[in-house]
């Protein structure tokens, strides 16, 4: 008998509005070419990984979003760590329509401890320590810092740490509200 080959990894993408989206796209475009890393579309994950297919998580992620109108949040700092996913990024609070947000993910989605969750916006992957990737953050902290962000999707999508980020789709969107 022939194992069944496990679901394609989707994730949980809150994503920006138009125009926000553009100007984030604008950064990480940039940052790519300055730092030779990889391009990809800005967003903020509100789960990952998950070995499901995207026809299960749609209604869910319906679910998620009802009720919820689209919102602004501003960025409260440009951070930078070694995790490569979140080398660069824009953080906001945990607080607000974005906290309902992962709540409501937990509890229709996929349990994790609300206390881990740090909403932010990769502008980058993978940049490495040193004065330039420091540089970088100063520039684009003068640019986005308590710069409101308006959200206005939340969208089931190909991807996980083990595709490639070039092979990333969104497969599903759902309007906020």
């Amino acid at each position: 008998m022939s194992k069944m080959p496990p679901p394609p990894a989707h994730s949980i993408w809150l994503k920006p509005a138009v125009e926000d989206l553009a100007m984030l796209t604008g950064i990480v475009d940039r940052l790519a070419e300055e730092f030779g890393s990889p391009r990809f579309q800005p967003h903020l994950t509100l789960v990952e990984d998950m070995a499901r297919p995207a026809e299960e998580l749609a209604p869910l992620v319906a679910e998620v979003a009802a009720a919820i109108p689209p919102f602004s949040a501003p960025v409260v700092e440009i951070g930078m760590s070694d995790l490569f996913f979140r080398s660069f990024y824009a953080r906001f609070d945990a607080a607000g329509p974005l906290l309902e947000l992962k709540k409501r993910a937990i509890g229709k989605i996929a349990a994790s401890p609300i206390d881990a969750f740090m909403p932010h916006i990769s502008l980058a992957y993978g940049l490495a320590e040193g004065p330039a990737r420091s540089e970088a953050r100063g520039r684009i902290a003068q640019f986005l810092n308590r710069r409101c962000i308006h959200f206005s999707t939340v969208a089931v999508v190909f991807s996980s740490k083990e595709i490639p980020i070039a092979d990333w789709e969104v497969r599903e969107e759902v309007r906020l509200g």
